[in-house]
């Protein structure tokens, strides 16, 4: 999914549940927040992949590349190593969940993290993509093996 739309679905929603469901501006901040900022860790993969830690050079490469992945087969897809997002994992947000029974900060984050997730799970069951890349981390490490760089696209 694109930046741009977690933006506007995280700001949406969290406005809603500021204005219609009482929600504090801290709690709605935070919400809005951990709804795109779980995102950073397609930079840590980028960091990871390509050795380069200037942001910007990460973003015009994903800006340059994302567009070349989408228009490629399933089967062509299925060649390449998918990303490995450990916030966008069930063990993060498993661990989430069991951090808010110590503070109601953790319980907004994981509001946020799921409003995400829910639009990235949206996203990519449209495009006809796997689920597990965003879900399980330990398996798509397993599941790269063999395949294609997608920093070689």
């Amino acid at each position: 999914m694109q930046f741009k739309w977690h933006l506007l679905i995280g700001f949406t929603i969290s406005y809603i549940l500021i204005h219609f469901f009482n929600f504090t501006p801290l709690s709605g901040l935070i919400i809005f927040l951990a709804s795109w900022m779980i995102d950073i860790d397609h930079y840590f993969w980028y960091i990871l992949e390509t050795k380069k830690w200037n942001p910007l050079v990460a973003i015009k490469w994903y800006m340059r590349t994302s567009p070349k992945y989408q228009k490629l087969s399933i089967k062509k897809k299925n060649k390449l190593k998918k990303g490995i997002f450990v916030f966008h994992s069930v063990f993060f947000m498993l661990l989430l969940a069991v951090l808010t029974n110590y503070h109601k900060f953790f319980f907004w984050v994981l509001i946020g993290v799921l409003i995400h997730m829910t639009v990235d799970w949206l996203d990519l069951f449209l495009k006809r993509e796997p689920f597990y890349c965003k879900l399980f981390p330990c398996y798509t490490i397993i599941r790269n093996k063999n395949k294609k760089e997608l920093i070689e696209l």
